[in-house]
């Protein structure tokens, strides 16, 4: 048997008589929906949070040859010097994150790293040093193997630009 087709103004209809009652059930759904939505930023343009990691990315960075790094040296490198690269230290070795300005730069979820030895804080996943930054020596091993992973997915997206010297 073939079904006739209904028009719009039918299903319209329809659907109305389907949520008759809970007119405000919906209407107040979707009022905190949208609530919800505009505190977790939704639809608004974060131009303060991302420019600043835009002229990071955009700006013309001092050009780097592989070298030793100092921690003194390295810390020159977080970000907040103009013309200055985004680097960061894992397992001794230096590299190049400056791509990763949205993650590694000033006011990034990882922006603690840069300019810094982040292989303890990589090594127990966090986010800020702790009153043990930068040793690794207490290490468990599991930290130890999350901190090689770590060092291997460095070595396989950003460039190495250095080593980090005592």
């Amino acid at each position: 048997p073939t079904r006739k087709m209904s028009s719009p103004a039918e299903l319209f209809s329809q659907l109305r008589e389907l949520v008759r009652g809970s007119e405000l059930t919906i209407m107040l759904s979707i009022g905190v929906g949208m609530i919800v939505w505009r505190m977790m930023g939704g639809g608004e343009k974060k131009d303060s949070q991302t420019k600043g990691k835009k002229e990071i990315k955009d700006r013309p960075n001092e050009v780097l040859q592989f070298r030793d790094y100092t921690r003194e040296l390295l810390g020159q490198y977080n970000g907040t010097v103009m013309g200055k690269p985004l680097l960061m230290a894992i397992k001794g070795d230096v590299y190049n994150v400056t791509q990763g300005a949205d993650f590694y730069g000033p006011g990034g979820p990882y922006g603690a790293f840069a300019g810094r030895d982040a292989s303890r804080m990589l090594a127990k996943m966090q986010t800020a040093p702790d009153d043990q930054d930068p040793s690794v020596a207490d290490l468990a091993p599991e930290e130890q193997d999350t901190l090689d992973n770590w060092a291997n997915f460095f070595s396989g997206k950003y460039e190495k630009v250095g080593k980090l010297t005592e």
